[in-house]
């Protein structure tokens, strides 16, 4: 869905490349919260400055929880300083404000895990 007014709460993203999206959480004030590998951690950014440009896909609200409570749970995250684009990524950071399991909405590419061993694994194994 092509961006449309949000609202606090809602979940909304960009296109980042073909399988990646950044995503965050609409909160009070506008701004958008979100776990920023740029950042290094979480921030509330203008809806112009997280997009950079890009066009933003307004996803409405996905939680378990109340719009209050989702927006509450990402306010109190700002500043946390902990990124790790396989374990604590911005869709990490959605589903748990959310309410959802961390790995819900998560490719199950991404989900498998997969370290540079074992692809140096497989590769290796191949030539043999």
């Amino acid at each position: 869905m092509v961006y449309k007014r949000a609202q606090a709460g809602d979940t909304v993203s960009i296109q980042l490349f073909p399988l990646g999206r950044h995503e965050g959480i609409v909160g009070f004030d506008g701004y958008i919260i979100s776990r920023s590998r740029r950042y290094s951690g979480v921030v509330s950014l203008p809806p112009s400055q997280f997009s950079n440009g890009m066009i933003r896909e307004n996803h409405g609200y996905i939680g378990a929880l109340t719009r209050v409570e989702t927006v509450r749970r990402a306010e109190r995250l700002i500043g946390d300083m902990h990124y790790d684009v396989a374990r604590n990524n911005c869709i990490h950071f959605v589903n748990e404000v959310n309410g959802l399991p961390r790995s819900a909405r998560m490719p199950s590419a991404v989900r498998q895990r997969t370290t540079l061993s074992d692809i140096a694994l497989r590769l290796t194994r191949s030539r043999w």
